[in-house]
């Protein structure tokens, strides 16, 4: 590890270039730090102000409250039908009443399956 020496505008040698960086940095720094009170808040109010925000943000929302609101039709329409295909099963007497929950159950279970396509399916039509 070499280090090179650099002479200082007053002459004197010694201080490297690393040092000198340090010491830039502190004075820059504290250059950026507020003097008073005053400047503080003032500092403080202005990084409130934010700039508004681009059109891609908005049209982004719309696209996002869209594909939900469409998730939740696509996830009801499901339920629905699961419901409608259960209810397909005949009248059955108080001996048959398990086999019925049980194809009732399986149906609501298919179709609990496909509600994850609901995702895939949105967005594709929105985009």
């Amino acid at each position: 590890f070499l280090r090179q020496l650099q002479t200082n505008s007053d002459g004197r040698a010694g201080e490297t270039s690393a040092k000198r960086s340090m010491g830039n940095d502190a004075d820059f720094l504290e250059a950026l730090r507020p003097k008073s009170a005053q400047e503080l808040h003032a500092s403080v109010a202005a990084a409130g102000k934010r700039k508004p925000l681009p059109p891609v943000v908005g049209q982004l929302q719309v696209f996002v409250e869209q594909r939900r609101a469409c998730e939740e039709r696509c996830v009801a329409r499901l339920r629905a039908r699961a419901d409608f295909e259960a209810s397909l099963l005949p009248e059955s007497s108080a001996s048959q009443e398990d086999v019925r929950l049980k194809v009732t159950s399986g149906v609501r279970h298919r179709f609990k399956s496909l509600e994850s396509q609901c995702s895939v399916l949105c967005g594709k039509r929105l985009s």
